[in-house]
This record gives C-alpha cells, structure tokens and sequence, in this order.
C-alpha cells in the first residue's frame, strides 16, 4: 500500500506512528534500564535525590538521663537530564506504508537508537562524576571514592578498602594467574556487598562482554549440574541469575588500554552494581512528531525525541571486576 500525503500528516497516521513506536519500546526495551531505578522528572530539566546518614543509638543509663540528640546528616546528589533526538525524511514518491508497519526497518531502528542511548547513559554514570550539594554546586569522582583503588576486604576499623577487583587479584580464593572473569572474582562481589551491608533483598546486576561470558563457560562450578539447576551448555546462553547475579552481556564492554587499576594493563573493566544504586531519570521517556518539509519537496520528516541522565547513588552499591581478554 502506498500512501500520499499531499495536503498534510493526517491525524490517524501520526497517532499510529506513535503508538506502534511506543509498542515497540515496550516490548523490546535497552538491557540496563531493567537493572536500575527509573524516575519520573517533570517539568524540570534536573532533580535532586536525598540520602539520610546512618544514624546509631546510645545507650540509655540510669534513670531519667539527658536525651541524646544527634544531628541529621543528608547527602543530596542531581539527575541531569540531557536531550536526544533525530529525523528522517521520506520523499513524496516513497512507500510510506513501511513506516506504520510495526516490523519495519525504520521502526525497529528507532527503536534500537533509543535503547542504545539509554545503555550509554546508564553505563557512563556508573563510575561517572556526580553533580551534589545543596544547589548542584559540587562533584564526586569515583577515583575519590576509592573507586580506582584494589579492594582487598575489610580493615581493623571496619571500613571497605577498594572498590576494583583487579585482574591478578589474590584476595580470598583468588589466584593471580587467573586473569579472566573467574568463580573466585563473583565470589569477591559478593563479599564486597556484604561488607557494606547490601539487603540480600536487593537484586546484583553485572555487566560483562562476550569474552566475560566466555570465560564463564570455562568454569567448572558454570557448567557441572552439581553447581547449578541451568543447563548452559546445551542452550549456549548465560544463566540469567548464576551465583545470584543478574548477568547482562553487552558489547558496550570493551577492553581498554593500559585502563586496570595499576595502569599498565589492557582489560575489561566490569561493572556490578545494585538495583537501588543507579538511578535513571527521566525528562521525556520517548516523543515522536511529523510534519511536512515543504522547502524539502514536501518530504514528510519523522521526528523522534528522548530527555534523560542518570546518577550514581552512592559509591558502596557499585564495584568493578578486571579481566583480561
């Protein structure tokens, strides 16, 4: 079928663009908003999130002492959204039926477009700098949060030293020779949430790259049945929820250059993080208009809109794995 539009975008044609536009989000949506918390932000282009400080009781001796006071500390760090956007056009003579077609390319493009973006923010404020302060007047690096330092457990006061798992680590049951992505590294991530008391309510996500996921395939404790319920093996697919993390294989992992936390090795740097700690907002989720180009032929152009950023909640519900290739 083919459709001219000479006298405008009626009505009908540019609800059904939207809706079966939106459909198509729904059902196939990016592979970290699931991972995180998404909030709504309206009628602003930033929003400010508050976290109370850990409060500890005194205890109470003799009869009718002095009330213990103790001041409320907060911590208030900023989602800053930014906008994203693209057109195309379609020539009069086109076959404008492909658009309103659910499986056609152009939709299932846009589709794509707006599930990578997503991925992308996600993934950069993951140990990207947070925007605090009362009027978002301050930063906070992830290298100042010990995020670039060697996690090697817990010290005499009690506090968690080091946020990366190094590829040669020999913390725990770790053998440095053991550079990949290894039992004894998930083993460690689990540790590193315990130790700054995680909610075993609150789901681990962690997201690797294909060679990750290779390297799972070479553990014993993977793909032996006495290990796991799974069968990875004969369905060549991750266990979505082995070892209770929630795995997420993307491409957007990539080795880097002499990027581990020594600074003379090439490798993957992995995330792990929390549901509860990453943040997404969420200005404009997805907006799309039409409109006819008449200095362009009277091409119709698809315009298609989205507004969001995302935010670091706070340093102890993230971590990273080295690996190898």
């Amino acid at each position: 079928m083919s459709i001219t539009l000479s006298q405008g975008v009626p009505e009908w044609f540019t609800d059904l663009f939207d809706g079966t536009l939106l459909h198509l989000l729904q059902q196939t949506e990016s592979k970290f908003q699931q991972a995180v918390q998404v909030k709504p932000i309206l009628n602003a282009e930033d929003k400010a999130f508050d976290a109370i400080g850990k409060l500890a009781l005194t205890e109470k001796t003799g009869r009718n002492p002095q009330t213990p006071i103790e001041d409320v500390t907060t911590q208030r760090r900023w989602v800053n959204t930014t906008p994203f956007h693209k057109a195309v056009l379609k020539d009069k003579d086109d076959d404008l039926s492909m658009i309103v077609e659910p499986t056609s390319d152009i939709m299932q493009e846009f589709v794509a477009a707006v599930n990578r973006k997503k991925d992308d923010i996600i993934l950069a404020a993951i140990d990207g700098t947070a925007t605090s302060g009362r009027r978002a007047g301050s930063t906070i690096t992830w290298a100042s949060q010990i995020g670039n330092s060697k996690y090697t457990g817990v010290d005499g006061n009690g506090d968690v030293d080091g946020r990366t798992i190094q590829h040669d680590c020999a913390v725990g049951n770790c053998s440095a020779a053991d550079t990949g992505l290894t039992i004894e590294k998930i083993e460690l991530v689990r540790e590193y949430f315990a130790n700054n008391d995680a909610s075993e309510d609150t789901p681990i996500w962690g997201a690797i790259s294909p060679r990750q996921a290779t390297n799972l395939f070479g553990q014993n404790e993977y793909v032996n049945n006495d290990f796991s319920t799974g069968k990875p093996l004969t369905t060549g697919r991750i266990i979505r929820n082995w070892h209770g993390i929630n795995w997420i294989v993307s491409t957007k992992i990539l080795i880097g250059s002499t990027n581990d936390v020594d600074g003379d090795t090439n490798v993957f740097r992995c995330p792990f993080w929390l549901t509860s700690g990453m943040i997404l907002g969420v200005q404009d989720m997805i907006s799309t208009e039409m409109s006819i180009r008449d200095d362009l032929s009277y091409s119709q152009q698809i315009y298609v809109h989205m507004n969001m950023g995302a935010m670091r909640r706070d340093e102890d519900r993230v971590c990273y794995v080295e690996a190898q290739a």
